[in-house]
């Protein structure tokens, strides 16, 4: 995707194993992504299961490492969490396209 394009900034926490502990934690792993964020289309929305309101789609490059499971926050403070990641090619660079799902 064009940069110019990804005027959205995400910070991304995923959760994962306490180095020597049974217990499981979320970390922040990385801040400050670009992407661009928008509402889903009703058939989208739909098809996930989603209400209108709660369903969005998630652009960013590749280098993001998003994962499913991931939870992004943006910079308006609005949290996701990430319900599918797929890799789309694209005419100028290769990139994601993510279900992020609204949380409330």
């Amino acid at each position: 995707m064009r940069a110019n394009t990804l005027t959205d900034r995400i910070s991304v926490k995923r959760t994962g194993k306490i180095a020597n502990s049974h217990k499981t934690g979320a970390s922040e792993i990385k801040t400050a992504v670009p992407c661009l964020i928008l509402a889903s289309s009703p058939q989208s929305a739909a098809q996930r299961g989603m209400e209108l309101s709660q369903a969005y789609d998630l652009f960013a490059d590749v280098s993001a490492g998003l994962k499913t499971g991931d939870v992004v926050t943006d910079q308006s403070g609005r949290v996701f969490t990430i319900g599918g990641v797929r890799v789309q090619p694209g005419i100028f660079t290769k990139h994601i396209q993510c279900e992020a799902n609204l949380r409330v």
